[in-house]
C-alpha cells in the first residue's frame, strides 16, 4: 500500500483522531485586540504543514524510484531525456533529443542537441541499478572515453542509486564536463519540474496583513464624515 495513502489518512479528521487534530489544528482563540497577548498559531500551523509536506514528499521520492525499477530499461532512458528537456536543455523541444540505448553504443544512451545546427551536444548515460549498488568509477571512465571518441565536451551520467566514492573528484579532473546525477537528485528534479507527478491538493495558508490595519493606509476607504 502506498505511503501517500497513509499521509492522506493523516489529513482526514475523524472521531478517533482528536489528539492528532488538537496537535496540528489548535483551537482558534477568541477575537482580541492588538496587544492583548492573544497567541498566534500561524507560525506553528505553517511549520506543521511543512513537516507533513516533507514527509509526503519523502514517501513520494521512494515510490518514484520503486516505479522506475519495475519499468523496462528503455523507460528510464526516455525519462532521463524528458527530465533534461524539462530543465530547458534542447529548448524543451522533443525533436532535439534522441534515445540511442542499443548495443554497441559505447555507453551512450541518448543525445540532446543544444543549438539549431547541432554544433553543441549533450551525451547521456542512464544506468538503472539495484538499490544499494553504487556506480563504479570504471563505468564513468568508460563514459568519459565514449565522449572522447566523439570529441564531445558535455556528458550527463544518471543513475537510480549512487556513485562510488571519488567519482565526483574523478570527473573534476576530466577535460570534458561530466555531470553526475544520483537517484536522490533525480527524483528532486522530477518533483521540481513535475515529471511523473502531479499536484493533488493545493493548500493556501493565510495570515493577517498588518499593513491594512495600520493607522494610515494609502487607498483605504475613509468614513465620509471623517
Amino acid at each position: 500500500m502506498s505511503m501517500i495513502f497513509d499521509f492522506q489518512k493523516l489529513m482526514q479528521a475523524s472521531n478517533d483522531d482528536n489528539d492528532l487534530a488538537d496537535q496540528y489544528m489548535p483551537r482558534r482563540p477568541a477575537l482580541a485586540g492588538p496587544g492583548s497577548g492573544a497567541p498566534s498559531f500561524l507560525p506553528q500551523g505553517g511549520e506543521c504543514l511543512l513537516r507533513l509536506v516533507e514527509a509526503a514528499h519523502a514517501a513520494l521520492r521512494a515510490e518514484l524510484i520503486a516505479r522506475i525499477h519495475v519499468q523496462p530499461p528503455a523507460f528510464f532512458e526516455r525519462l532521463v531525456i524528458d527530465v533534461l528537456l524539462s530543465m530547458g536543455y534542447g529548448a524543451e523541444r522533443s525533436d532535439t533529443a534522441q534515445r540511442l540505448g542499443r548495443s554497441g553504443d559505447g555507453g551512450i544512451d541518448g543525445v540532446i542537441t543544444l543549438d539549431e545546427l547541432g554544433f553543441d551536444l549533450i551525451y547521456i548515460q542512464a544506468k538503472r541499478l539495484k538499490p544499494g549498488v553504487a556506480v563504479p568509477i570504471s563505468d564513468i571512465r568508460d563514459f568519459a572515453g565514449s565522449l572522447e571518441s566523439r570529441q564531445a565536451s558535455k556528458g550527463v551520467f544518471v543513475t537510480t542509486t549512487h556513485f562510488s566514492p571519488g567519482a565526483a573528484e574523478f570527473c573534476s579532473r576530466l577535460s570534458r564536463r561530466v555531470v553526475l546525477i544520483d537517484g536522490n537528485r533525480l527524483v528532486d528534479i522530477m518533483l521540481r519540474y513535475n515529471i511523473g507527478v502531479e499536484v493533488q491538493q493545493c493548500i493556501v495558508l493565510k495570515g493577517v496583513d498588518g499593513g491594512y490595519f495600520a493607522s494610515a493606509v494609502p487607498g483605504l476607504a475613509r468614513d465620509a464624515g471623517g
